[in-house]
Formats: structure tokens, C-alpha cells, sequence
């Protein structure tokens, strides 16, 4: 991998890393507990110039509530990583 590589995936690595720190207090802000069966489940998805790995709470037998979730961003460039969490 080159250098320019390494660093991005680094960069792409340390958001995802944010986003499911932030995801969890916003879980535990909604009663959403990991010792209660909660966990974040992750896809990824393929949207026009960049894909997104997508992260939300999911229990086996609850609902959560829709809106929160957290979403990481690399564009088909390379040349941006990010993140954004709806609560």
C-alpha cells in the first residue's frame, strides 16, 4: 500500500472509530445498553462518488429508533474521510 493509501485508510479507520464512540453514547443516551443485548451492526453502501458504512443499533427482539445512527464517509478520490450522527 502506497503512502497516500496508508494514510487515508488511517484517516477512513479513525472516523469509523469516532462514529462508534459517538453511536454508543447516543445509545446509551436512549437507554440502549450493550449489557442489555444492543450492539451497532454495520453495512456499507455504495452511493454516487463515495461509499458509506452505515451504523445503527440493532437487539434481537427491540426496535430502535430509527433516526440514530452514524454514517462514515470516503469519497472515490480518496482525498476525504468522514463522519456524521443523527441522534
Amino acid at each position: 500500500m502506497n503512502p497516500r493509501d496508508q494514510h487515508l485508510s488511517s484517516e477512513f479507520a479513525a472516523q469509523c472509530d469516532q462514529a462508534r464512540a459517538t453511536l454508543l453514547r447516543h445509545m446509551a443516551e436512549h437507554g440502549l445498553l450493550i449489557e442489555d443485548g444492543w450492539w451497532i451492526h454495520e453495512f456499507t453502501r455504495h452511493v454516487e462518488g463515495h461509499t458509506e458504512l452505515v451504523m445503527r443499533p440493532m437487539h434481537r427482539r427491540l426496535t430502535a429508533p430509527p433516526e440514530l445512527e452514524c454514517i462514515c464517509t470516503i469519497d472515490e478520490h480518496g482525498a476525504d474521510a468522514s463522519f456524521e450522527c443523527n441522534e
